[in-house]
């Protein structure tokens, strides 16, 4: 991470010097997952990371944008039994291009590349186009369905984000009438197979968002089948199952003139019959309280999380982060979390279980 911020930090001074516009500022309407205005953090959802960037103009119709990102963490894991712990520390960089067409009002298409030093090889995280005509859209290709909302002001992702999902084939239509609602109906091929089967059977999801008044928020999302998401719950089983499970995840939202909280819990409706009893039925949740000013150029951040009958993770986890807007369009994250572990569910490879562990972790972010 040494080595990585000064690049960024000089990748990014052209960029700040004729840049016209900044993430929080250009009035999207009550979005609930919108950063408040002057925002020290670039992003505090997967899906505003995803469209973060200045959409800089390569002809009247397409746009491009960009976020780099360096990335460090260090983990210290305690076990029980009195030995050894366990200690590891995590580097990585990221860029990611978007890339959106818009040729008329009533059609686009949109690409969403990255690349990280972890897995060295560039994915396509988007690529989709869409039809909008009045309060519809019809979007086609591939993408995260409408599942969770994953608020984080932390380095970290929260632990419920093992029930995101990204598909291949999706079609999602999504009804806005005003910046107050919003709902998402998807259909989509997933990664897991039920066994004896072929090809993956067509799953869906529904998302909602509703603002309240100013202050407050709610969503509600469903998806036939959690065995699909991003986590690989049956990674061991090659994703393959017997039947499907379903998942189910909420959020809300308060936001103030100097403190938002958000509230968001996801997990199964059903017992996963391949895993063990204490571990087949994985729930998680989140609670973030932000404090930040409007003339400030920082914003600090507290989380307490947990999670029942999740493999490798805590059962409880507190801790602390403060973001600095560094420059224009960049900000700095530092975090410290404290996790505690139940049970067996996480375990060294010689299976001890962990008794408790302190994450200490460090986020660059540029736009541009």
């Amino acid at each position: 991470m040494v080595q990585l911020i000064p690049f960024f930090t000089f990748f990014a001074m052209p960029v700040l010097a004729d840049a016209d516009n900044t993430p929080g500022e250009e009035g999207n309407g009550n979005v609930p997952h919108a950063a408040p205005p002057s925002s020290a953090r670039l992003y505090r959802t997967n899906e505003e990371r995803r469209e973060a960037g200045l959409k800089r103009h390569i002809t009247p119709w397409l746009t491009v944008s960009g976020l780099a990102e360096g990335e460090y963490i260090y983990n210290d894991y305690d076990v029980k039994k009195g030995k050894a712990g366990d200690s590891g520390r995590d580097r990585a960089a990221n860029l990611q291009l978007g890339f959106v067409a818009s040729p008329n009002e009533f059609f686009s298409a949109e690409l969403i590349t990255e690349f990280d030093t972890e897995s060295n090889k560039a994915v396509i995280d988007e690529a989709y186009i869409a039809f909008e005509k009045s309060d519809w859209e019809l979007s086609l290709g591939k993408m995260f369905t409408p599942f969770g909302t994953f608020f984080s002001s932390f380095v970290s992702s929260p632990i419920l984000e093992f029930g995101e999902t990204q598909a291949n084939e999706v079609a999602m239509l999504t009804y806005g009438p005003s910046d107050d609602l919003e709902v998402s109906l998807a259909a989509y091929r997933g990664r897991a197979v039920r066994q004896g089967g072929g090809d993956s059977e067509w799953s869906w999801a529904l998302g909602s968002e509703v603002w309240l008044n100013q202050d407050w928020s709610f969503g509600l999302s469903y998806q036939s089948d959690l065995l699909d998401s991003s986590g690989r719950i049956l990674a061991e089983y090659n994703d393959r199952y017997v039947e499907q499970v379903a998942g189910v995840s909420g959020f809300l939202l308060w936001a103030g003139d100097m403190f938002e909280i958000s509230l968001e819990a996801l997990g199964a409706t059903g017992r996963i019959r391949e895993l063990d009893p204490d571990r087949n039925r994985p729930w998680a949740w989140n609670v973030e309280l932000l404090h930040f000013r409007m003339d400030a150029n920082y914003e600090i951040a507290f989380r307490v999380e947990g999670s029942e009958e999740l493999e490798d993770e805590p059962k409880f986890q507190y801790g602390a982060a403060i973001t600095w807007r560094t420059a224009k369009h960049a900000s700095l994250t530092l975090e410290y979390l404290h996790g505690e572990f139940d049970g067996t569910l996480a375990t060294t490879d010689e299976d001890i279980p962990y008794r408790d562990v302190s994450r200490f972790g460090a986020i660059l972010s540029v736009i541009f």
